[in-house]
């Protein structure tokens, strides 16, 4: 895979929904760089509306996760990547 510069990386932001609660809240993930690398978060329906809008991000809910979490960051350890 060829390196994109830092900058590139750090604007590209991703969130997929887990669940939207009857309450109005929506879980969800949240990633800058890699999707497959998240925190994950809860948020009021219009706050996650404005929080996507102002961060421009790409929605990849319902898309395939090429990796786990836990499986990404071994595999970045393991390859020297990680900090």
């Amino acid at each position: 895979m060829a390196e994109r510069p830092q900058s590139d990386i750090l604007e590209a932001k991703f969130v997929r929904v887990r669940n939207r609660r009857e309450n109005g809240l929506i879980e969800f993930d949240f990633a800058i760089g890699a999707p497959e690398i998240f925190v994950e978060l809860l948020m009021p329906t219009a706050a996650f509306e404005e929080f996507c809008a102002v961060n421009r991000v790409t929605d990849v809910t319902g898309q395939p996760l090429e990796q786990d979490d836990f499986d990404a960051r071994l595999a970045r350890v393991l390859a020297g990547e990680a900090r």
